[in-house]
């Protein structure tokens, strides 16, 4: 096993899935999760652990940002807003942007690389996963390229003497382009989740949904999502 430690933020999603899988080749890997009350909380909180007995990883944190949802404003922490469907949103904010969610999960995971010595931080944004819907950054700022670097210099200020890095690998691939790639690696997708309405049964209409399907779809690899059961 490498001796170089990571932070690897992991949602229970397929990006954070296959930066996973990226990192375990050349990492030791420490895997942070945060429940902050979305939809999908508890499916996805599941996942995470089935990935990190999947991926082997034994040093795992769970922390809880319920700071998140008591201040909502977006529809993906409250039930009465109704979640947009891709083909709905336009080039602008989206109602399930959560403002201030990718600062708080770089500060959680640069607090615990400072702990444990690590050096990176993985983290599994892209800035376009592609149609339907515009550009992801747009719709979600904090996925940006110029947030994360600026995010990435601020930490720098904060770890005087330390280098400790932020890493995007997906950052410009296409969803179609992630799901080839963790294809190639061996990602467990059936352990994967991507719909912002829902943790038992996919919508397919959300931006979650409708870039995960087109993804499988163009990358021509069949979806074990979709050959499973609702949870309940």
């Amino acid at each position: 096993m490498p001796n170089e430690k990571a932070v690897v933020l992991c949602s229970g999603g397929l990006n954070s899935a296959v930066t996973t899988s990226l990192a375990v080749q050349n990492y030791s890997v420490f895997l942070l999760h945060v429940h902050y009350g979305h939809r999908a909380d508890a499916r996805e909180a599941d996942l995470f652990e089935k990935q990190a007995d999947f991926f082997d990883v034994r040093d795992r944190l769970v922390l809880e940002m319920p700071h998140l949802a008591k201040i909502g404003g977006n529809a993906r922490v409250s039930r009465k807003r109704q979640i947009e469907y891709a083909l709905a949103i336009s080039e602008r904010e989206s109602n399930c942007y959560v403002p201030g969610l990718i600062g708080s999960l770089l500060n959680a995971a640069f607090g615990w690389a400072w702990g444990i010595g690590a050096s990176v931080i993985h983290l599994g944004v892209s800035e376009n996963l592609g149609p339907p819907g515009p550009p992801t950054s747009q719709v979600h700022p904090d996925y940006s390229r110029e947030f994360i670097q600026l995010c990435g210099y601020g930490l720098g200020i904060a770890a005087p003497g330390r280098k400790i890095t932020i890493e995007t690998p997906l950052l410009e691939l296409s969803r179609t382009e992630i799901v080839k790639l963790g294809h190639r690696l061996g990602t467990p997708f059936e352990l994967t989740w991507s719909c912002l309405s829902s943790g038992t049964q996919p919508c397919g209409g959300c931006l979650g949904c409708a870039t995960r399907n087109r993804g499988f779809l163009e990358a021509t690899v069949p979806d074990p999502i979709l050959l499973q059961p609702a949870a309940h």
